[in-house]
């Protein structure tokens, strides 16, 4: 790798981009070399806030001209596997926003470009920078709790257009192609990377989705997810409708043969022998695992695996989870793993 990595843009709709931008110009030998967009209210943006004046409509054209080592990728869900699919090739590496794709099948195209031109791919969770969830990664590994038998998560708010997110933010949230689903993407895949992480893949998954409040959008507001491994579960909530967002607190928590943890501003740990439980010091994040794109860039640089929840087989991992769990919430059935339909032609 080149002293000076040289990074592009493609992609500005997600609203996630503008605070990866800022923490990327507090990293040292990084050079912001452009940025696409089919939207010119977006790529002024982008120059106003990166001082960065090489921007395109076109992304093919802006990477024959800027020549990148990497790119950020911050379009429409749907896209991501167009935007590896087109760097791969090239031998460009990337980094893209959460969730890995729109689809099982998108993800899947996603690892192979990948691995057949031997990029790096890494999918940039902001849980993955949660010191909190670190911390009880940790202490589960380290047996503080025994063996999980149950991990409870919910995510979510009022709704991306309550909360205040872009025009372009909800323009492809709420639109069933480019997103997936509604909040069932949006925040099913936060749930079921950290089920990925902690327990690996379920046996089998059921699923439940609605538009209950929010009828003026053509997606779900709400979903629900169980998965079953062979001696745990986990229940998955997703939200875009809480009048009072984050009330009670999403923390996740995890239950063991001898204790429960929770995780949230905070970790506490409750055992058989200290049913009051304690509150246990957050760990500091390890070195160069700061955030996103001070993390893709120490894998770049020491051609190292993304860690973690960042870690693109992961992932996948995680898509199959969502997969299954829209699977089930359309037909009524309980999916099983492996979920492979979309490796057969239509029948």
């Amino acid at each position: 790798m080149a002293d000076v990595i040289r990074i592009a843009v493609l992609g500005m709709a997600h609203d996630h981009l503008w605070t990866n931008l800022k923490q990327v110009n507090e990293l040292k030998d990084v050079e912001l070399v452009g940025g696409a967009d089919v939207d010119e209210r977006l790529r002024e943006k982008f120059t106003a806030a990166t001082s960065c004046e090489k921007t395109s409509a076109d992304y093919e054209a802006l990477l024959d001209e800027v020549e990148p080592d990497a790119v950020f990728c911050f379009c429409a869900t749907a896209d991501h596997v167009d935007v590896v699919e087109m760097c791969a090739p090239r031998g460009i590496h990337v980094m893209v926003e959460k969730p890995m794709a729109a689809t099982l099948e998108q993800a899947d195209r996603m690892l192979v470009a990948s691995k057949k031109h031997g990029t790096m791919l890494m999918v940039n969770w902001p849980t993955a920078w949660s010191r909190s969830l670190r911390t009880a990664k940790r202490l589960v590994d380290e047996g503080a709790i025994g063996d999980i038998w149950q991990l409870t998560w919910r995510g979510g708010h009022c709704g991306p257009d309550e909360l205040g997110c872009s025009e372009h933010f909800c323009g492809f949230l709420f639109d069933p192609d480019l997103n997936g689903a509604g909040a069932f993407n949006d925040y099913g895949g936060y749930g079921s990377s950290i089920c990925a992480w902690f327990l690996g893949s379920p046996s089998s998954v059921v699923g439940v989705a609605g538009r209950l409040l929010k009828r003026h959008l053509p997606v779900d507001d709400n979903g629900m997810m169980i998965l079953r491994y062979p001696h745990a579960m986990c229940r998955l909530e997703m939200t875009w409708t809480e009048a009072v967002a984050h009330k009670p607190p999403h923390d996740v928590v995890i239950y063991g043969t001898e204790g429960t943890l929770i995780s949230g501003q905070e970790v506490a740990v409750y055992t058989r022998s200290d049913k009051d439980g304690k509150t246990v010091p957050l760990d500091e994040l390890p070195s160069e695992q700061g955030n996103g794109p001070e993390h893709f860039v120490a894998c770049l640089r020491s051609e190292a695996e993304p860690e973690g929840l960042t870690n693109a087989d992961l992932s996948r991992d995680a898509q199959e989870i969502m997969e299954a769990g829209l699977l089930s919430a359309v037909n009524g059935l309980t999916v099983s793993f492996p979920v492979e339909h979309h490796l057969f032609r239509d029948a």
